[in-house]
């Protein structure tokens, strides 16, 4: 990775996602008045906040929504988005930014759309069903919440394949392209999740994916999977497997 890449992030470390310019109304607990974010939950365990739903079943996503997701990020190093926190109206359903703005987030939410998952959606009923699940949001806001990584967190937890987030022998093959990687700029315990992005198809020098995010100023594809502390590692379905499941979650389906 080049050394101009880690000048900016040593310079820079407000423009992660993490930002509290992005969000004029998350609540950021300091380590004074709430403890560190802890781990991930051991199976079988639930937040003393609230119940959280069983993680999505079912295979590996098609190689062509995998495919379709790395695709749409790549395309947002290819337009040179700049990183733009500022809080806009957009609309709903299906709601972006100008095409030519966008943070961390926006890459995920853009490349996941590719599969027909629209984030904005599916985080906004997340957050307004299990609201005392998402213990940074003051008031649901349908515009910036899942532009916030706390909450797309929160709902990757409870609505996403979770994958291991180490980098061993055994884990490492877990990596595939279409995940989506959740880290903290800081270790564990003053971790917080702060910026997020998408594992790429291709490798770097150590054998490692790449991955495609915007920590600013621009989208970049970097060597940069254990660069930071990983607080989560996901799998997204495609539209209509996600349904699927959730349908027989609830009972609803055929």
């Amino acid at each position: 990775m080049s050394s101009r890449f880690w000048a900016f992030v040593a310079a820079v470390p407000l423009l992660a996602c993490g930002s509290p310019d992005l969000a004029p109304r998350e609540i950021r607990p300091t380590p004074a008045s709430a403890p560190a974010l802890a781990p991930l939950p051991a199976p079988g365990r639930t937040s003393a906040h609230a119940p959280a739903p069983a993680p999505l079943a079912g295979p590996a996503p098609a190689a062509a929504s995998s495919s379709a997701i790395v695709a749409r990020a790549r395309l947002e190093v290819a337009r040179g988005v700049t990183y733009d926190p500022a809080w806009v109206a957009i609309g709903y359903p299906g709601g972006d930014p100008a095409p030519d703005r966008g943070v961390c987030t926006d890459v995920v939410i853009r490349a996941v759309r590719a599969t027909g998952v629209d984030l904005q959606k599916r985080i906004h009923e997340d957050v307004l069903a299990r609201r005392a699940a998402y213990t940074t949001v003051e008031r649901p806001d349908r515009n910036i919440d899942h532009r916030r990584v706390g909450p797309m967190l929160t709902y990757l937890r409870a609505h996403a394949t979770p994958l291991p987030r180490t980098f061993d022998e055994a884990a490492v093959s877990t990596w595939k392209p279409g995940d989506i990687v959740v880290w903290a700029l800081k270790p564990c315990p003053a971790c917080a999740p702060d910026h997020v992005g998408i594992v790429s198809d291709r490798k770097g020098p150590r054998g490692l994916p790449l991955v495609l995010h915007n920590i600013g100023p621009r989208p970049s594809e970097d060597d940069a999977l254990d660069a930071w502390t990983v607080l989560g590692h996901f799998r997204v379905q495609p539209a209509a497997a996600q349904e699927g499941v959730e349908e027989a979650r609830s009972g609803s389906g055929p």
